[in-house]
């Protein structure tokens, strides 16, 4: 008889930035979903409750089987959780026992790690950089010697890091309740928040943050003294979240401290405060990173980041890839040689049915088999926009997508769909994928539905899931069931039922 090996797929999942996550008991964040051709084309996530799924005293970590076309009904697998440090090594790890899973059920450990070793006196050891490393090994027994896949996925808690001089001027002189003033923006020049530095009563010196943007989930603050010798002296860091942003109040100093230090600290009279701060308006991030096969150790882990860091492409090969692109792209800019027209209902756009053939099997059998196309010289899509068009155009010809919105990413994904460029439509659901929101989920879902993309469906169910609230509780929603039963009914018999 030959002897049992082991067919194995190991997930590595890095969360960044995850000491800014808002999310509350009983909220969850998904990785990328993978699909393991090593089990049976079955496709898997891995879930976290960053502040506990029941208990708010622990992190819960779980593995889950996303809903697929070809694997079967229930696949047994047995399987390990484990927390990694930067070199690769466990830091905390646990075996789960063979498990039955069919689609939507899931498996895992409720209280695998503490509160405080993710986020209080061990946070440090448990992801320096503020990136924590999660893996999971999936694995089923088969006779058959088949190589380890590995897998790497990304999600990053989107932050904005800042940090400005705030410069208080005669402030042996400030009177009681006197206010000085500080404003900070965005990007955008939108007001962010209001720093006021208030002189109280009995000589106390506080800062006071007033939130303008009432979509911060969480905002964060250090304030240092800078002293004579121009060293940063750190009187305190604090983080909010949700409704507590909107007001802040904090005691700094006393003034009587400040005025017996002097000469260190008010050089000419000048209170000189550098104030660092990050907030996060809830965008998370997912990044399918990638797929590589082999057998993966904790002690082999760091050999691969480091080969993940060795250039693959040269420079001078980047600049010819560049060229070609400028090439083709001047080509159909120009209108050079073209021998096809794609027709909208309002605008005709000269193309090369070589280059389109190349890209779309839709059009290669459209020029090469006896097809209308063939011979008149033209491709009628009244179904399209002009926009639409343009753009896909555009990615076809140069593999650049501009200026991407969330509505202009729904119309080019149906056009990639139509007319089968894959690689488009897996931009564009990447995109909306990472910018769903509450109010655009439920159109998100009926996209999917109608283009039969199960992945697509399955991440915007887990979304909806995710922000049943909101989701919820919108206009949207309400109409969205009106129109929508059978889908608003899978996600309520989710919701429910909970695999």
């Amino acid at each position: 008889m030959a002897t049992c090996q082991r067919k194995e797929c190991t997930f590595q999942w890095e969360i960044n930035n995850l000491w800014y996550c808002w999310l509350k008991n009983g909220e969850r964040i998904k990785s990328h979903t993978c699909v393991l051709d090593q089990l049976e084309h079955t496709r898997w996530s891995l879930i976290l409750y960053p502040k506990g799924k029941v208990t708010e005293d622990h992190v819960g970590l779980y593995l889950r089987r996303e809903n697929d076309i070809f694997g079967p009904k229930i696949i047994e697998v047995s399987s390990q959780l484990a927390i990694l440090d930067t070199g690769g090594s466990f830091l905390k790890v646990k075996n789960m026992s063979k498990h039955g899973f069919s689609t939507y059920s899931i498996s895992g450990i409720e209280e695998f790690a503490t509160q405080d070793e993710i986020f209080g006196t061990e946070k440090d050891e448990f992801f320096p950089r503020d990136t924590l490393i999660v893996q999971c090994t999936v694995f089923i027994e088969d006779e058959v010697p088949i190589m380890a896949k590995y897998y790497t996925s990304v999600t990053n808690f989107k932050t904005n890091l800042r940090s400005f001089f705030w410069n208080i001027d005669g402030f042996s002189n400030l009177i009681p309740d006197q206010r000085n003033y500080f404003q900070i923006e965005n990007e955008s020049k939108k007001i962010l928040a209001n720093f006021y530095l208030v002189s109280g009563l009995k000589g106390e010196i506080t800062l006071e943050i007033i939130s303008l943007d009432k979509s911060l989930k969480c905002f964060s603050f250090k304030i240092s003294v800078i002293d004579s010798e121009r060293k940063k002296v750190n009187f305190g860091s604090h983080k909010f979240f949700g409704c507590d942003i909107q007001g802040i109040e904090r005691l700094l100093i006393s003034r009587e401290q400040l005025m017996q230090n002097e000469s260190r600290y008010l050089s000419n009279d000048v209170l000189s405060l550098f104030c660092e701060y990050a907030f996060s308006t809830g965008v998370i991030l997912n990044v399918h990173e990638s797929c590589d096969f082999g057998i993966i150790s904790p002690a082999s882990t760091k050999e691969l980041e480091e080969n993940e860091k060795k250039p693959i492409i040269s420079q001078n090969e980047l600049h010819q890839t560049q060229a070609l692109v400028d090439d083709l792209k001047s080509m159909y800019s120009d209108a050079v040689l073209c021998d096809i027209e794609l027709r909208t209902s309002t605008q005709t756009f000269p193309a090369h049915k070589t280059i389109l053939s190349a890209r779309s099997p839709v059009f290669r059998r459209m020029f090469t088999n006896d097809m209308r196309e063939k011979n008149s010289g033209h491709v009628d899509i009244t179904d399209v926009e002009d926009e639409t068009v343009r753009r896909m155009l555009l990615y076809i010809y140069t593999d650049v997508l501009e200026d991407m919105q969330f509505e202009s990413a729904s119309k080019l994904y149906s056009a990639a769909d139509k007319y089968a460029v894959f690689s488009l439509k897996e931009r564009c659901s990447c995109f909306l994928k990472d910018n769903v929101n509450p109010t655009k989920a439920c159109d998100l879902l009926i996209l999917a539905d109608r283009h039969q993309d199960g992945d697509l469906k399955c991440a915007v169910q887990d979304y909806i899931l995710s922000h049943d609230k909101e989701v919820f509780g919108s206009l949207e929603w309400k109409d969205f069931m009106a129109t929508n039963l059978q889908l608003a009914a899978d996600i309520m018999y989710q919701k429910v039922f909970p695999s």
